[in-house]
């Protein structure tokens, strides 16, 4: 009851701030903000492995590994340089925003594989605790804003985002089909007394290296004198991801790079915020980073011996949702 009676009146000054701050004349035309961040990323990354040669297998895909994030709590901060009165006329804006991970296990690594060169049936399946070892979000965005009505402004941008992810599959059980005959090519199915398999200890890495280019729309509505709301929307056929997958059983004992491009990213958010006065401003942000079809060439090699070979192609994919706290300070 005392923590509850010490934020109430803690909000209630902030409101009566308002006004008195709302009357001073603001000189600037433009301001630097400054907001700390806090939140946490819950989603999955994707690794695609398709057949090679194409010929050989029935399947459309020869493997596709999860990499999940549930959750991964993060902290940040951005910067913001924008009109100190957007509303009053139309200006220009950019902001910079950090995002860092806190490193720990985020849930369960799945791996599939489609190795039949007779039907499209699954043969393989394991699944290994997932550690997050590096979550790195970085976005520069920079356009114009435009007062539509008193309550209303309408933002246009581009943004660019670097993100690098960076995992580790820990212990886990694999399920695999029984080769009919072994090493034919052919299995029974995975349901027919497969092989059972422990692992210990750490059995893959995967980074990921994304970088994004997108155009970017936004609407903010002003209501109540303290509120706002805003509803914002990316769309990218921009898409560039530099992968490494490194296998560490002994059977498997391979690094693989993926260089993969194109495809489409998708990222729709929106935001609810409080104007506490001139100076200061509370907000939570929810966002949805989606990004799929992305598609190139594969290298390999022996884990850390001779040079990388290309051979078939690879695929990426992520979708992560982002949410949010942020504290705005006008400096």
């Amino acid at each position: 009851m005392r923590t509850i009676t010490v934020f109430t009146v803690f909000v209630i000054s902030l409101c009566c701030m308002k006004p008195a701050l709302a009357s001073e004349p603001l000189s600037r035309p433009y301001s630097l903000y400054l907001s700390p961040q806090f939140g946490f990323i819950h989603g999955q990354a994707e690794e695609i492995v398709y057949p090679y040669p194409l010929n050989k297998y029935k399947a459309e895909l020869l493997s596709q590994l999860f990499w999940n994030m549930k959750p991964v709590l993060y902290y940040g901060l951005s910067l913001d340089f924008s009109r100190t009165r957007p509303l009053e006329r139309w200006g220009g804006f950019v902001n910079l925003s950090l995002k860092n991970g806190i490193p720990g296990i985020s849930g369960k690594h799945e791996n599939r594989d489609w190795m039949s060169i007779e039907n499209d049936s699954l043969t393989h399946y394991s699944v290994h605790d997932n550690e997050t070892k590096e979550l790195f979000l970085g976005d520069v965005s920079a356009g114009f804003s435009f007062p539509l009505h008193r309550a209303l402004l309408l933002k246009t941008g581009i943004n660019v985002s670097y993100m690098r992810f960076s995992f580790s599959g820990w212990d886990g059980e694999g399920t695999y089909a029984r080769g009919n005959p072994p090493f034919s090519g052919k299995y029974h199915p995975i349901t027919d007394n497969p092989e059972k398999r422990s692992f210990k200890g750490k059995v893959i890495n995967y980074t990921q290296n994304w970088l994004t280019i997108a155009p970017g729309i936004a609407l903010d509505y002003y209501f109540l004198d303290y509120f706002v709301t805003a509803l914002s929307f990316q769309i990218s056929p921009v898409v560039i991801c530099a992968a490494l997958d490194e296998h560490l059983t002994p059977e498997t004992y391979k690094q693989f790079r993926d260089y993969v491009q194109g495809g489409l990213l998708l990222e729709p958010g929106f935001r609810f915020g409080f104007i506490a006065n001139s100076w200061i401003a509370v907000s939570v942000d929810f966002s949805w980073r989606y990004i799929t079809g992305s598609r190139g060439l594969s290298y390999y090699r022996t884990y850390g011996k001779g040079t990388y070979t290309q051979q078939g192609e690879s695929g990426a994919g992520l979708s992560i949702m982002d949410t949010g706290l942020s504290f705005k300070i006008r400096l």
